[in-house]
């Protein structure tokens, strides 16, 4: 489906003649949209409910890590530096090695944040936080990553819809 998602996009931008990065870019949103209304009408819902919440996502974390980016910018360039370091566990919602890898290095990307290890069988993700006030507080962010991405991954499928 991606492929013709990208396909059509391409192909409308050569016929308008918009064959540019931006030209292309606003053709795969024209695209998108034709195939978010009609996705009941062809059966491509999931589709485009993955492409909406994979670019919620990526924007979403994007601006977490400039958030997180200027925290720490903070911390070092203040006078004193009176961090609070902490190792945390944290129970993780879905036992699957590949979920828990995407969480640990969307944990790491974060700035002042590092995961240290998953333990398989706890479904336990261990995180040191540079500046931790509490450890409910990092486990709120890991938790708002971890919901984002199984919205993302679940989009349309019966566990999302409550079905």
């Amino acid at each position: 489906m991606a492929l013709l998602h990208l396909a059509l996009a391409f192909g409308l931008a050569a016929f308008a003649d918009m064959l540019s990065p931006l030209g292309v870019l606003a053709t795969f949103m024209i695209v998108f949209g034709v195939l978010r209304l009609s996705g009941d009408l062809f059966g491509i819902r999931r589709y485009a409910l993955r492409v909406e919440y994979g670019v919620r996502f990526v924007i979403w974390f994007i601006g977490e890590i400039f958030k997180a980016s200027f925290d720490v910018a903070r911390l070092v360039l203040r006078r004193r530096m009176n961090t609070r370091p902490a190792v945390v566990a944290i129970r993780l919602k879905r036992a699957d090695d590949g979920i828990a890898t995407l969480i640990g290095a969307l944990v790491t990307l974060t700035p002042g944040t590092l995961a240290l290890d998953y333990d398989r069988d706890g479904q336990l993700m261990y995180v040191h936080a540079l500046d931790a006030d509490s450890h409910d507080a990092v486990e709120r962010g890991v938790r708002r990553i971890e919901f984002r991405l199984l919205r993302w991954i679940d989009a349309g499928s019966a566990t999302e819809d409550g079905a």
